[in-house]
Formats: C-alpha cells, structure tokens, sequence
C-alpha cells in the first residue's frame, strides 16, 4: 500500500498557481502511489451562487498546464486518484462531479478516479477530511450534500457574505472577533467599510433567525439527516466497516453550529454586539434622567465584554485542532483504524496513530506539506 496524501489545496481565484505546480511535481515523483486528495481541493464555495459546476471545476483544475497534465498521466497510467469531499467542495458529491473532473481531463468514465464521501479506508489507515468535529463546518450528515439553506455555517457566511461583498480577505479569518472586524474592515476596504460591515450583519443576522427550529431550514435539515441515514448500509459496505462502527463513529461527530439558534447567536458574538450596542446607547440616554443608573448600565456592560473577552477571545481558536485530536482517539478506538489521517485544520499536527497533513496550500511559511504513506506507516514531506 502506497499513498500520497493531500490536503487543503484550496484551487482558487486567491490561490497561488505554484501551489499547482508543486502538486503536479510531487505526484509525478510518486507514480506508483494512489493520490488521495483529502478534501477541500477546490475553492467551489467562492464561486458564485448558480454557476455551472462543469465550467467553475474546468476553470480551477486547468489555471496551469502543469497539474491537468499530471493527472491525466497518472490515471492514464491506470494509477488511482481518490477524491475526498471537504466543507469547500462538497458539491463534488452530486454525479456531475466527477464527470466534470473527467472531461476536464479529457479522460474516459474508465480513469481510476473516485470521489468519496466523509472518509476512506486502506487496510489500517483512516482517511478524511475532519470538518466532521469543527461545529462551524460540520454537515448535517457527512453522506448527504446540503443545500442553500442547509449549508454549515462558515460555508454559508462565505456564500452570502464574502462571494457578493468581495471582502475575500476574511476568507480564512475564522478567528476574528467583532472588534478586531471592524477595524481590520476599515484598514482593508477604506471608504467601502461601511458597506461590508451592513452586508456581514444581514447575512450573520439572516443565519441566526434560519437556526430556530421552527424554520424552513430546520425542516430542510430533519430531511438531509434522513437521507444520510439511508445511505449507511451501502457506504458501511464500501468502507469494509460494520454497520455498528458507523452508527458509533457518527455519535462521535460535533452538533454542527448552524443546527442550533443559541449556538449560531453566541458564535457569531451577537452576545457582545448587544451587549456594547446597549451598553453605550442606552447608558447615554439614560445619562440625563438618571446619571446613576447611566453608569451602572456602563459598568454592567463592561463588566460582561471584559468577562466574555477575558475567558474566550476568539470562539474559534485552537478548538478545531483539539476537536480533531480527541477524534482521531475516539475513531481508531471505535473503528480499529492503526493510523487516523486529518486535514482541514491547515495545521501539521501529530499524536500517537493520528497525523494531520496540513494544507497544502497555505502550509507555514509558503511550503507544500503532504504525506506518503507506506505500509501503514506515514512521514511528511
């Protein structure tokens, strides 16, 4: 068994076309290997709403001659290419994906590639993506694709904030707080700031009232959880997995943000944006009738914004990162998996039989981290 591991490659209108060019290097110095790319290869969330999957997938996989050309060597050379789906190109699950992939290679349904679902199984290794335990892009059902208005929540800020505003500088911003926006919007888009700022609240509003479990969207979710469950049997087939160990490792995955309204409104800090909105308007209405009760509602305010910032600055941090150590823990024990591999995180990170594989993409310092894997036994490049 001989693997080249990839993830996070993030093809995309922002990404460099060296990281292209370094993918296509590093398999063509791995021929005999199957290519298992690890989810969020593509940048399909930064594509406008609507645009035709065929022609975004065709522009983002031949921006150089190099990787297309590599790729289609190495399937045509009858050498395996696994596609795993991530957060940002889980559109990849419908059919026309792969066809897409295909004639955007030039290739015949016979290449041997395949595009999966939540994770992969080689003898003891085990394979996916890790959005699974990151509640902010978490799926309903890592075997259902969502739709508009099923969408995680980091997914869903993307397409309705960043793709129609152009602020594409918070695109990996996943720790920004309200403050730290704002001015950061104002240092970035100047004048434009304004603007940014209105279409953030009216989309981060329009989540937060979507995440009531009276919603159209909650009923849409109740439906997509159905689906998936429909489809373990047979994907439980294709992994090699009992049933049983599907259903554990499910129990395993993280509530995702959006399916909650309380977790929705603290995650996108609407706690601390009322609490400073309060605080200072209604502090300086009530200065003139009761200067005291002005400056208790002041110092309440304060208290609550030092307090919150003071135990969680940023709601996001390292939570990701711990999340997917303790579940490559809890999925080697339930699964008997020798070796868990994760990506999503853009962090290397390694732990007794679990190792991270970074991004590709934005690796430290400009580098291409990736994995081979032989054996059973995994070591970074």
């Amino acid at each position: 068994m001989r693997l080249l591991v990839a993830s996070d490659v993030h093809l995309g209108p922002h990404t460099p076309s060296r990281v292209d060019r370094a993918l296509a290097r590093i398999l063509e110095q791995h021929p005999a290997h199957e290519l298992v790319l690890a989810g969020d290869i593509f940048d399909l969330s930064l594509e406008p709403r609507g645009s035709d999957l065929g022609q975004s997938l065709c522009q983002l996989l031949t921006r150089t001659s190099e990787l297309p050309r590599a790729l289609r060597n190495h399937l045509g050379a009858g050498h395996a290419v696994t596609l795993l789906v991530g957060n940002h190109d889980a559109e990849l699950l419908t059919e026309a994906g792969r066809d897409a992939l295909l004639a955007s290679l030039d290739l015949n349904q016979s290449a041997p590639l395949d595009i999966a679902p939540w994770f992969i199984r080689r003898a003891g290794v085990h394979i996916e993506h890790g959005h699974l335990y990151d509640p902010d892009n978490a799926p309903t059902h890592p075997l259902a694709c969502w739709k508009e208005g099923t969408e995680p929540l980091g997914i869903a800020l993307t397409r309705r904030f960043l793709v129609p505003s152009g602020a594409t500088y918070f695109a990996h911003a996943h720790q920004t707080t309200p403050l730290k926006g704002l001015l950061d919007a104002f240092v970035q888009y100047g004048s434009n700031a304004p603007r940014i700022v209105y279409q953030y609240f009216h989309a981060a509003i329009s989540l937060t009232l979507e995440s009531r479990g009276t919603s159209p969207q909650a009923r849409m979710i109740e439906h997509e959880k159905l689906l998936g469950e429909g489809r373990l049997r047979d994907f439980a087939g294709s992994v090699g997995l009992e049933l049983q160990v599907l259903s554990e490792l499910l129990t395993g995955a993280t509530p995702p943000t959006h399916h909650d309204f309380s977790d929705t409104f603290m995650r996108l800090y609407f706690d601390r944006i009322l609490c400073a909105v309060i605080g200072t308007i209604g502090s300086a209405a009530l200065l003139p009738l009761n200067p005291a009760a002005a400056l208790g509602l002041a110092l309440l305010a304060s208290a609550y914004l030092a307090q919150s910032i003071a135990l969680q600055g940023s709601r996001y941090s390292e939570a990701p990162r711990e999340r997917l150590q303790s579940a490559a823990a809890r999925v080697a024990a339930t699964s008997g998996a020798e070796l868990v591999v994760f990506g999503h995180t853009h962090h290397e990170d390694e732990a007794p039989g679990y190792i991270n594989s970074g991004s590709f993409a934005f690796g430290r310092q400009d580098s291409h981290s990736c994995l081979v894997i032989e054996d059973g036994r995994a070591r970074r490049l």
